[in-house]
């Protein structure tokens, strides 16, 4: 079965004044049907670069080289039109973006944005129809008032409410594929919980492959199939999430486990020295809070 996503050898360099800069050094990864993958890494790791790729955004834009190879269902991204690219996303793939308050436009209410999303995949649909669909989307993400959201603006509501709106958006055209970078850190660690069960479960239910982008190993060892590891735009580490976290074989994965918060027991644990190197050493001194 051809996988939904196959990346291979992918690089990205930036044209500047002062020359040229590689962000990704040839990294490849590949998504199955319905599964779900986590790309983890620490900001400006070359995460959130390499999913604009997938969207086809990075390559419109001045003084950016992109090489290597982006399939998507057995489509080499590169021999598309701007157009045609243009015309995946929304439909065969979506994104949920990490802050949903500032992705949704705060001059239209969800009901209006909600419609200009569905006629991405159907067109010709109407109002009533758009609005029936729309409320059935929100049920499915446990918004019961319906009616009272799309009647909303996105400032009305709450950013967990906002967030399951994104959610429901994204997966309202049954894209092929969805990209979810950081979703739901805007949140409080309740609603994310909730967040992350609501996105595995319509997933699911739809078959959707996803690109998990994240810098937390706890969050993604509750809703990964498999983990892609990057660092400094290379990919240093993959496998399974069980395979991962039983047995990380390098010292920046673990460095990443190390930093994942504890509850109890105070402080972070041990660490190597290999490891050490990837922690801040303000973060490797901090005292346990009282």
């Amino acid at each position: 079965m051809t996988d939904t996503l196959n990346i291979r050898d992918l690089t990205l360099d930036f044209k500047g004044h002062s020359g040229t800069a590689r962000v990704l050094h040839g990294i490849s990864l590949r998504i199955g049907r319905g599964e779900r993958v986590a790309l983890v890494g620490e900001s400006g790791s070359g995460k959130s670069v390499t999913a604009r790729i997938v969207l086809g955004l990075l390559q419109e834009l001045r003084g950016v080289r992109v090489g290597g190879t982006v399939e998507f269902d057995g489509r080499d991204l590169a021999s598309l039109t701007r157009r045609q690219r243009a015309a995946l996303r929304g439909t065969a793939m979506s994104m949920i973006f990490q802050d949903p308050t500032s992705s949704l436009n705060p001059v239209y209410p969800i009901g209006t944005q909600f419609t200009e999303v569905l006629r991405r995949g159907e067109p010709g649909i109407s109002e009533r129809d758009a609005a029936l669909r729309a409320a059935t989307l929100l049920n499915d993400v446990s918004i019961r008032d319906s009616g009272r959201v799309l009647g909303s603006y996105p400032f009305q509501l709450s950013g967990g409410m906002n967030q399951r709106v994104m959610i429901a958006m994204a997966l309202a055209n049954e894209p092929a594929l969805l990209i979810a970078d950081e979703p739901g850190t805007a949140l409080d660690v309740t609603v994310q919980a909730q967040t992350l069960g609501l996105m595995r479960d319509m997933v699911a239910a739809h078959q959707t492959s996803v690109l998990f982008i994240s810098h937390n190993l706890g969050v993604v060892r509750e809703f990964a199939d498999r983990i892609y590891v990057i660092y400094k735009g290379r990919i240093v580490e993959s496998g399974t999430t069980r395979a991962v976290f039983d047995a990380p074989g390098h010292a920046y994965t673990r460095a990443l486990m190390a930093a994942v918060p504890r509850l109890t027991g105070g402080g972070i644990p041990e660490i190597d020295d290999a490891s050490a190197d990837f922690l801040a050493p303000a973060v490797l001194h901090a005292e346990a809070a009282p």
